[in-house]
């Protein structure tokens, strides 16, 4: 009985696992494609060099803001 309930929940625990990795990329996705204005590939996913422009751009995007948004 133990058997049946442990792959259940393992069974679960790797759905809930791969949905929340898909959601997790597709906000990566946004917030480089929105930084960069153009998709990102796979590796620049995974690309230190893509990031520090991406962290670049939104600094930019947040100095260049109002300073009292109204």
């Amino acid at each position: 009985m133990f058997d049946v309930l442990d792959t259940l929940v393992g069974f679960g625990a790797m759905i809930a696992l791969a949905v929340s990795g898909w959601i997790v990329t597709m906000r990566v996705r946004r917030r480089m494609k929105k930084s960069l204005g153009r998709k990102a590939t796979d590796l620049e996913l995974a690309s230190l060099k893509t990031w520090m422009a991406v962290k670049e751009a939104e600094q930019r995007e947040e100095e260049s803001r109002a300073i009292h948004p109204r």
